[in-house]
């Protein structure tokens, strides 16, 4: 008698213990885990459970620093005069800028990268008057988009300042946006008041301890903040460049914000001498970080230790420079107090010129700035892709669940 196998049964899928799975799935892409909830219960739980999130964005192969075959950048490119008829989100190839996927295509209206942090951007969008309308965090990888409610410290709000850091809190693992005020500084004592809104509980709260801001009088205080958006998230804190001195004409310190701790910290960079068109970028190399400066006739690169108090910087490189590559990074950046004093207008399209470099260590290492890439040994440059947008923010591409499941994000796509 031949034996019959019951259809039902032997379509069941092996079991595998929750053990297992734990140490399989963090090893895979988000587009293939968000697949595999709806397999089963049981993997629907562990996906979903929040440390699993966590762990996923540790383990991800793409996110390892050790992989150099991934790397991956974000490129936000504006259309039209300064972004201002719609933006591209796609994911390049760092070492060739060629495109790897298409995100997001949205027409007349107007955003700005205000922050990055493992995967997440804090995106502004303006009012066609130039008002800051809304603050959103986008997670590209799962394409999902999160608009904040609005800061309570409302003046601040409806000015269209972009004085914000996104980051993440190592100690309590949420997210974090801050926003400074300006207007509430105490010349005399140095204190700001600043605004905090955490991803956990989705609130904005005003901080009733102020920051202590080391800085001269009111009238630098922009010098201090105004590249915030171009900050670094490193080691639970965000870092950027910014001057105390209003008679220097390039940056004199790297402030810090610390997400756990919520204290700004500043320190003094290493530059003995100042020449005249002086442009300094900060950027992560070899896992610390690192500032990048070049004139028409030199450049250097410094690294920091942020363990080592007494002498936290050390030449990595000097070198010549050249003018190819002086303009090259020129283009990058913005002159905000020359804009300032022209109008409104000046004043924002200088912020979109404002943007991140990174560093790739093939071919001898060299320096991705915009589309176009800089030798750093011989100062040549070359051009990625000569069709790009001008109006071109680069970031560094993360996979990560977060926004996916118990926040009310919506689908990125849905958006105007």
């Amino acid at each position: 008698m031949r034996s019959s196998k019951n259809p039902t049964t032997s379509s069941k899928l092996p079991y595998i213990p929750p053990e297992i799975l734990i140490q399989i799935f963090p090893k895979l892409p988000a587009k293939t885990l968000l697949r595999f909830r709806c397999v089963c219960k049981s993997w629907h739980s562990i996906i979903d459970n929040p440390d699993f999130v966590h762990m996923h964005f540790q383990h991800s192969p793409i996110n390892s620093e050790n992989n150099t075959s991934n790397k991956l950048l974000l490129a936000f490119e504006g259309m039209g005069c300064s972004g201002s008829v719609g933006c591209v989100l796609t994911v390049r190839d760092v070492q060739t800028l060629a495109k790897v996927d298409h995100i997001f295509r949205t027409h007349f209206e107007k955003y700005r990268i205000l922050g990055s942090c493992n995967g997440l951007l804090l995106v502004a969008l303006y009012a066609p008057e130039g008002h800051l309308k809304e603050l959103r965090l986008w997670n590209p990888c799962i394409r999902k988009s999160l608009i904040l409610p609005i800061c309570p410290l409302s003046s601040y709000w409806f000015e269209g300042h972009d004085w914000y850091v996104f980051g993440f809190a190592p100690h309590t693992q949420d997210y974090k946006v801050v926003g400074f005020d300006p207007d509430t500084l105490d010349v005399e004592d140095g204190k700001m008041y600043f605004a905090v809104y955490t991803l956990s509980n989705q609130q904005w709260a005003v901080r009733k301890d102020p920051l202590n801001v080391p800085i001269l009088n009111r009238s630098n205080r922009h010098e201090l903040f105004d590249y915030v958006s171009t900050a670094v998230f490193f080691r639970g804190a965000a870092h950027w460049l910014g001057k105390i001195d209003n008679q220097r004409h390039a940056f004199t310190h790297l402030a810090s914000f610390d997400f756990d701790h919520e204290k700004l910290t500043l320190l003094e960079l290493p530059f003995t001498c100042e020449e005249s068109g002086t442009l300094r970028f900060l950027f992560l190399l070899r896992g610390s970080l690192a500032v990048f400066s070049i004139s028409e006739v030199t450049s250097s690169i410094w690294m920091l230790d942020l363990d080592n108090q007494r002498r936290p910087w050390t030449l990595w490189f000097s070198g010549k420079s050249t003018q190819d590559g002086y303009e090259a990074f020129e283009l990058c950046s913005a002159n905000l107090e020359k804009a300032r004093l022209v109008n409104l207008t000046q004043e924002k399209e200088a912020k979109d010129r404002l943007t991140k470099v990174f560093y790739c260590e093939n071919g001898g290492g060299y320096l991705v700035c915009g589309n176009k890439a800089y030798d750093i040994a011989s100062g040549q440059v070359q051009p990625f892709k000569r069709y790009m947008s001008s109006h071109l923010k680069l970031e560094k591409y993360w996979e990560n669940l977060v926004l996916f499941k118990g926040y009310g994000a919506r689908d990125l796509r849905s958006f105007p």
